[in-house]
């Protein structure tokens, strides 16, 4: 099977310059309080640099305008979530503002421990299947508002067909037979009618943290950018990312959601979808190396 070739992750460009000297001095000024906690650069993202901030807090700072949009929206929407669902969000303790040297605002927030789940092979993801299942449906109640909507995550799937069959076109034409056939039964999957339910947005592995073993084990999601409200089957089609089939299988199971039922199909579309994104990604790349797995699972044999 002939999948998208891995290229090199492209992260887009920092439009502001964050070294360890400007956190700490943001640290001294804006939280005096931490200033005597140990700073250590932790991460880079596409849209944050994250720093460690003693042992049980975290630092975001925005290193473009899209991170900013994303802390403003977190900070204002993820509250509502944590009280229309009663899930225990590690929400932002700290709110930090611009200065003359740094043009944005940051959150400080809960530090996760854990590991990645994107760093574990499919077989052991299937191990939290029932327990990822359980966080989604907590996650997924009703909301108290129509907004924040999505035209990309929780939409209905006839908003994202255009692109959807323009990265379709880019696979070999055996595979574009495959996921053509795949994406057209989502797409005449009924339509989503039920109650607007709170997203995570984008809860792949890489943005799933798994800490302990069986039977304590525990996942958590970080990383709220994509919060939407909308149709679960968003969601659920992240699944397809995350297990084998005996594992998607037993977390819709969990979730109470049968096999070729439209919500099924419809999430199954969604999987397609988040796989196309991320099968080009670099071939170390861990989001890229789940995306190419996810292709061959969904269009090189049933699952």
């Amino acid at each position: 099977m002939n999948l998208p070739p891995a290229k090199k992750t492209a992260m887009p460009d920092a439009e502001v310059s964050i070294d360890l000297a400007m956190v700490r001095e943001l640290i001294a000024v804006q939280a005096p309080h931490w200033a005597h906690e140990e700073i250590n650069y932790l991460a880079t993202g596409w849209d944050n640099e994250v720093y460690r901030l003693g042992d049980t807090l975290l630092i975001r700072l925005p290193r473009r305008q899209l991170g900013e949009d994303i802390g403003v929206k977190e900070r204002r929407w993820l509250p509502q979530l944590a009280q229309d669902s009663g899930v225990d969000i590690d929400l932002a303790i700290f709110e930090g503002q611009p200065t003359s040297s740094y043009p944005f605002t940051f959150s400080i927030c809960p530090y996760v421990p854990g590991i990645s789940a994107a760093r574990l092979n499919r077989k052991e993801r299937d191990e939290y299947a029932q327990e990822f299942s359980g966080l989604l449906k907590a996650l997924h109640q009703p909301a108290n508002s129509k907004e924040p909507r999505s035209d990309f995550r929780g939409c209905a799937l006839s908003q994202v067909d255009e692109r959807t069959r323009e990265q379709i076109s880019t696979l070999d034409l055996p595979l574009q037979s495959a996921a053509l056939e795949l994406w057209q039964e989502a797409l005449d999957a009924e339509v989503y009618g039920g109650s607007l339910v709170w997203l995570h947005g984008d809860p792949h592995p890489s943005n799933t943290v798994v800490d302990g073993e069986e039977p304590s084990l525990t996942v958590s999601l970080i990383d709220y950018g994509d919060l939407c409200v909308g149709d679960p089957a968003s969601d659920l089609g992240m699944c397809w990312m995350h297990f084998s089939s005996a594992g998607i299988g037993q977390a819709f199971e969990a979730y109470g959601i049968a096999v070729g039922s439209p919500t099924w199909r419809r999430a199954r579309g969604w999987g397609l979808r988040y796989a196309m994104m991320t099968a080009n990604l670099g071939a170390d790349d861990l989001l890229g190396i789940v995306g190419r797995e996810t292709l061959n699972s969904l269009l090189g044999s049933s699952v």
